[in-house]
């Protein structure tokens, strides 16, 4: 099952058509299931801002597994423990936050891949069917691994060339708030000198031959991020569909009851 969901994500990646996915913070097998059930082209599991451990992953998995629904794991930080925990567990792939330099970038890639591409260990006791598919998968897992490492600020932006130049990661995701952030510009507005910058960078990633990716707030602004270059999209998360549910419907009974 692993190396199947992480070589339909592939697929869809190497195709023309944008992929949409969703975050996840909650972390139940039954919000995994709903939001599995939905059908969006992954869901991204969020260990570093959202109370999912990489240790729980075992358990959650199998929910989304359930319905197809291929799986990211963002790590807490550039800890190759998690990273291969993760990886072991089954998830079809990794986002590494942060990402600064070349040498790190390197770093992740050596931790998410088997020898001789990498220096992963070999572990992969949910990942392989509980070893029964062993040979199987360790003889696919490379490729069947996407790796996501995020651009977030001033200081990756300035080695953007030489982390693009490094092989062995699919994906540059933006972080679009730490990112604006960091240039000291207004979080939440994709106009002005960071709308410049966000077509630098997915100019930068289309040369070296990389995904660009970016986190949306809206689908207003997709068109647009579409036509820089982005293909790879994150949009809204279990907590925020909630939330706008919830906050709708009382706003409708508001209205009723004023009638």
């Amino acid at each position: 099952m692993s190396l199947t969901l992480g070589k339909s994500l592939k697929a869809r990646l190497r195709s023309e058509k944008p992929v949409f996915g969703a975050w996840v913070g909650i972390p139940h097998p039954i919000v995994i299931e709903l939001m599995a059930r939905a059908q969006f082209g992954f869901l991204l599991l969020d260990g570093e801002h959202s109370p999912i451990d990489v240790n729980a992953l075992g358990g959650l998995l199998p929910a989304a597994e359930l319905h197809g629904a291929p799986t990211i794991f963002r790590t807490r930080s550039k800890s190759a423990g998690d990273i291969k925990a993760a990886l072991d567990a089954g998830v079809s792939g990794i986002m590494v936050p942060m990402i600064e330099t070349a040498e790190e970038a390197a770093s992740i890639v050596a931790h998410c891949r088997y020898a001789p591409a990498g220096a992963r260990g070999i572990g992969p006791w949910r990942a392989s069917g509980y070893y029964e598919d062993f040979d199987a998968y360790l003889a696919g897992a490379n490729d069947a691994t996407t790796l996501f490492l995020q651009l977030e600020s001033v200081k990756g932006l300035a080695n953007l060339e030489a982390i693009l130049a490094v092989e062995g990661f699919d994906v540059l995701f933006v972080g679009p708030a730490d990112l604006a952030s960091s240039l000291g510009l207004p979080i939440g507005r994709f106009d002005g000198e960071l709308r410049k910058v966000l077509r630098r960078v997915a100019e930068a990633a289309r040369r070296a031959g990389k995904l660009a990716a970016i986190d949306a707030p809206n689908t207003s602004l997709i068109p647009d991020l579409i036509d820089m270059g982005y293909s790879l999209f994150t949009i809204g998360s279990d907590t925020g569909f909630v939330q706008a549910s919830g906050r709708s419907l009382v706003s409708e009974l508001a209205a009723i009851a004023e009638r």
